[in-house]
């Protein structure tokens, strides 16, 4: 869904409109699990996680000021969730269930985006956000840097390092 269509739904349910704002938190969901799967994997975490954002996202609505797509309000309080998740459950061990309505991915799809997460777990924290915001979720840099508290030049920096260390880890693997 594009930003304005996006904003108009944000708009129509801070007015009250509940099948704006069932619709929107819907269109959000997916973005937020997606984005979950990827910084944290699959499992019990990343639900909570997942859980924790929408729980968010519908009592701050209200709160949102439409300075920013609604979708990069949605992930920069994901963002923030995960960490905590990480922080809160440092030995967690991520499933690799991938949710078929969320990724709408075949089991070829299915299987590369577990290569993809297994990739993802090598990265630093920073490195693997950075890269699942801009080259999976395609936030451009301002966005992504503003959803991860930093300078638009250091999330592009923080995403190179991670595709150019991705790269490396795929060509190690027979």
């Amino acid at each position: 869904m594009a930003a304005v269509e996006l904003l108009d739904l944000a708009r129509r349910a801070q007015a009250g409109e509940r099948v704006a704002r069932d619709e929107l938190l819907l269109e959000l969901y997916g973005v937020v699990r997606k984005h979950m799967f990827y910084v944290l994997g699959g499992g019990a975490l990343a639900d909570d996680a997942v859980q924790d954002t929408m729980i968010a996202l519908y009592r701050g609505l209200d709160g949102f000021r439409g300075e920013a797509n609604p979708r990069t309000w949605a992930l920069t309080i994901a963002t923030r969730t995960a960490a905590k998740a990480r922080r809160k459950e440092a030995r967690y061990i991520a499933t690799e269930n991938v949710d078929p309505e969320i990724f709408d991915a075949d089991a070829a799809a299915a299987a590369e985006m577990v290569m993809l997460r297994r990739a993802l777990a090598t990265l630093t924290d920073r490195k693997r956000d950075a890269f699942v915001l801009m080259s999976i979720l395609e936030l451009t840099a301002d966005e992504a840097g503003k959803v991860l508290s930093t300078f638009a030049n250091t999330a592009a920096s923080r995403n190179r390092h991670a595709c150019t260390e991705l790269a490396q880890y795929l060509e190690s693997k027979p």
